[in-house]
């Protein structure tokens, strides 16, 4: 990757959420049963693998490009770079760019003692607590989710990783042509029952829970 300038290694706890959205980056590898494909060339009907439910099948993909003014702009559109390696031996297999609140999994036992649960998801922005982890300054980007007829982890770049999961803040970060698209798939979405009910796929942790396990 070139281009590259770290910003800030460690948000602080109120950074602001606003207009960020949990995406891939241009260039992420995700795996499918037929080898890797880049994110930017999958659509809908697509066959993905996950980590809980074998093959599913693409049923939603978006995009938001983000033009380097509004990076200037505001700097919690910014993506996170996580190096190669900096989550586990191989985890990623290549250093990879995510949005802030882009989860990963984190496998834990720290997480099993203080949550009960050794699978985790961690927003990107909050593994800045460990090295070769960074917020970066790019010249632009576009990011791009998909999503199932439930939320998923996916294997993203040799690690895994949330598929999107539409709820109330993400959906504000969606273009209105392309909500109105995915609600006409999922009409149940413009409900808070149907938001409800389309839940995690593992507990994801507010960035103060995220320090117990990277302090």
């Amino acid at each position: 990757m070139t281009d590259l300038a770290i910003v800030d290694h460690a948000p602080p706890l109120c950074s602001g959420q606003a207009d960020t959205v949990a995406c891939f980056t241009p260039g992420t590898r995700i795996a499918t049963p037929k080898g890797e494909r880049l994110v930017e060339t999958l659509t809908i009907g697509d066959r993905i693998l996950t980590r809980d439910n074998g093959i599913q099948s693409i049923t939603w993909a978006g995009f938001r490009p983000i033009p380097t003014d509004a990076m200037k702009d505001k700097k919690t559109l910014r993506p996170v770079l996580i190096r190669a390696g900096s989550l586990g031996r191989d985890m990623p297999e290549r250093d990879m760019l995510v949005s802030p609140q882009h989860r990963m999994l984190v496998v834990s036992d720290l997480a099993k003692a203080h949550f009960n649960e050794k699978e985790v998801l961690v927003a990107a922005k909050d593994l800045t607590m460990l090295d070769g982890v960074d917020v970066v300054n790019v010249p632009g980007t576009t990011y791009l989710h998909f999503m199932f007829d439930a939320h998923q982890v996916v294997l993203s770049d040799g690690t895994w990783s949330e598929s999107f999961q539409p709820n109330d803040f993400s959906l504000k970060g969606v273009a209105a042509e392309q909500r109105s698209e995915l609600l006409n798939i999922y009409p149940n979405l413009a409900t808070n029952d149907g938001l409800k009910g389309y839940t995690t796929a593992r507990k994801a942790l507010k960035r103060i829970e995220s320090y117990l396990l990277f302090k």
